[in-house]
């Protein structure tokens, strides 16, 4: 009989906004079990009742540390995505230190032509659009992962997204 290993699995998610982290999230989401997806748009509509309302990124991001480590800590076998642009090294590396006792870090880069998210950006819902000045600062201030980075997370898969959205 194979024994069956509970583990307690972090993803987290790199990418400029729009380049299809949530609809990478859900998929995976839709096909393990014990999936739970920590969004900081999600927490920002639940904070403000806004996508783009930046006014209380404080409270937004206490919600987002709260919801990682209350997953972690109420469950033995569970895989959780923080779902965040982190496009930078420093911010993936703040993972590391603020949710202990993770047995898989994974880091999974999503790509996609900045052509293809301008434009399908302007395809989004009104509320969801992204100021092209922010994806344009996310474009310009993207790091690829580094050493540390590589060090830290036990693994680094690198996606790259459909370039044409569903009809």
């Amino acid at each position: 009989m194979v024994e069956y290993t509970r583990m307690k699995t972090l993803i987290v998610l790199t990418a400029i906004a729009g380049s299809g982290k949530s609809t990478w999230a859900n998929d995976y989401a839709s096909k393990h079990e014990n999936v739970h997806i920590v969004s900081s748009d999600e927490i920002r509509i639940e904070v403000t009742g806004r996508y783009q309302d930046l006014d209380h990124e404080k409270e937004v991001w206490k919600r987002y540390w709260q919801y990682l480590v209350k997953y972690f800590d109420t469950d033995d076998d569970v895989t959780v995505i923080a779902d965040s642009t982190a496009i930078t090294n420093r911010k993936r590396l703040r993972f590391a230190p603020k949710i202990k006792n993770i047995d898989k870090k994974i880091l999974v880069i999503i790509r996609k032509p900045l052509d293809v998210i301008l434009k399908q950006n302007k395809m989004r819902r009104p509320d969801k659009i992204v100021p092209e000045k922010a994806i344009y600062y996310m474009v310009k201030h993207w790091q690829e992962p580094d050493w540390r980075c590589r060090r830290v997370f036990d693994e680094i898969i690198d996606v790259t997204m459909p370039t044409e959205t569903a009809k």
